[in-house]
């Protein structure tokens, strides 16, 4: 046998090789096992089989051409006898923009008014209404007081931070002839709300602004509670809920109850802490969390069901809580659905003529849905979300922008659904959808 010649240099680079062989081998099983979960994470996330709502009609309340509508929950809508519905809506330029909302200038507040259960509507923009009289309009002051118990009686809040609506002070619009014209803008009791001392004497700076939509639930000729909502001036996410109440028809107004304050460490409750992350220590206190925009509704037994928006980070949500003393006290009843991403979404609440409680709110992850849920129990428990639409298409795709619905009953039962949504053929409209909540 011959004798071998060792060359260290070339061993060296031979072992050079091999290791950069299986340093480029491990790379490339990692990546494909990445991808690989990546690609089965999106699957699962988007092939969840919720129950779809079955025989739901979708119509179109109003469209335009180069015109944006949108957010109904930050407008109202009203129904006084189950036929006559109207719909709050704002209409503003079409205008494609990165990463938010297709909506340029010009920004009005609209409504659309149906004489047939829901079927057909016509949009119009009302007189003497919001945003006719500027930003932050010269306010009356109401000296008759309000019949809050008139069969066509209609009522729209305003507040700021959202599109349309500018007044920090608040300020308010009725109606009688279910709103065909309005009486406005009135102040609302001494315009001194931000100055009380259940909102001064808080967590929340000096500095503060009225951030409500329309909810309010009617207890008789004269009496009225009205939910409102105050945050920290121009600091998103410190909106927290509270309610007042008149009693001499909305000449003035009293502070009852937060149904979520500002967050006190002193006063707070230390496990009433929100199940967010699996850190315990990571997870908020319920009133360290966004609550805003609610919708309130009064059971047969006197209890009161709040159902609002609620956001901490990243994280967006529906909670309800509940009022067993007409409104004096509260507690957290029941968490009602995932709004999904971006700024999430808002609930819209109802009762079935069966006493059933049906909420609905958007989705914001891709594909874009309107979810359903009903409790048969008040609001203690919430069924598994099913679909109530979701062939949401848009111009670019860019941003899934729809929702913020509100919720009426027709004479006949069936409920309507009324949200912003979008497809390739209506971009950005008011849509319904009438379904039985029962069944």
């Amino acid at each position: 046998m011959d004798n071998m010649i060792i060359n260290p240099q070339r061993m060296k680079t031979n072992l050079i090789i091999r290791l950069k062989i299986s340093s480029i081998a491990c790379f490339m099983i990692l990546f494909f096992f990445c991808i690989q979960n990546s690609i089965a994470q999106t699957r699962s996330a988007k092939e969840i089989n919720y129950q779809r709502v079955e025989n739901a009609e979708h119509i179109v309340v109003y469209q335009e051409e180069d015109k944006f509508l949108g957010w109904p929950a930050n407008n109202g809508a009203w129904s006084a006898d189950g036929v006559n519905m109207l719909v709050g809506f704002t209409r503003g330029d079409y205008e494609l923009i990165i990463d938010n909302h297709n909506i340029g200038g010009n920004q009005e507040s609209w409504l659309a008014r149906s004489s047939d259960m829901g079927q057909t509507w016509e949009g119009f923009n009302p007189d003497n209404y919001v945003g006719d009289f500027g930003k932050e309009p010269e306010l009356k002051t109401l000296v008759n007081p309000i019949d809050f118990s008139h069969p066509q009686f209609a009522m729209r809040v305003v507040g700021t931070s959202y599109h349309g609506s500018f007044d920090a002070r608040g300020h308010f619009f009725f109606s009688y002839d279910a709103g065909k014209t309005w009486n406005g803008p009135y102040r609302l009791g001494d315009n001194t709300i931000r100055e009380w001392p259940e909102l001064k004497n808080t967590s929340l700076s000096s500095e503060t602004e009225l951030t409500p939509r329309t909810d309010y639930v009617v207890k008789g000729k004269d009496e009225c509670i009205v939910f409102m909502s105050v945050r920290t001036k121009s600091e998103f996410g410190t909106d927290r809920l509270f309610s007042m109440r008149t009693v001499d028809g909305g000449k003035t107004f009293k502070f009852v109850s937060w149904v979520i304050p500002p967050y006190d460490e002193e006063k707070a409750d230390p496990s009433a802490k929100i199940k967010l992350y699996e850190d315990e220590a990571l997870n908020p206190h319920a009133d360290q969390s966004r609550a805003v925009m609610s919708k309130t509704i009064i059971l047969e037994n006197g209890k009161l069901i709040s159902a609002m928006r609620r956001r901490y980070n990243e994280h967006n949500w529906v909670d309800a809580y509940v009022s067993e003393d007409d409104g004096n006290t509260w507690t957290f009843l029941s968490e009602v659905g995932d709004a999904g991403a971006g700024n999430g979404n808002p609930p819209a609440l109802n009762i079935t003529d069966k006493g059933r409680l049906v909420a609905i709110f958007g989705n914001r992850v891709e594909p874009g849905t309107m979810m359903v849920v009903y409790s048969d129990d008040e609001g203690s428990s919430w069924s598994n979300p099913q679909i109530l639409r979701d062939d949401y298409g848009s111009e670019d795709m860019e941003t899934i922008d729809l929702g913020y619905p509100q919720l009426l009953k027709r004479k006949d039962g069936k409920m309507v659904a009324l949200y912003y949504w979008s497809t390739k053929e209506s971009l950005h409209h008011i849509a319904a959808t009438i379904w039985d909540g029962d069944n």
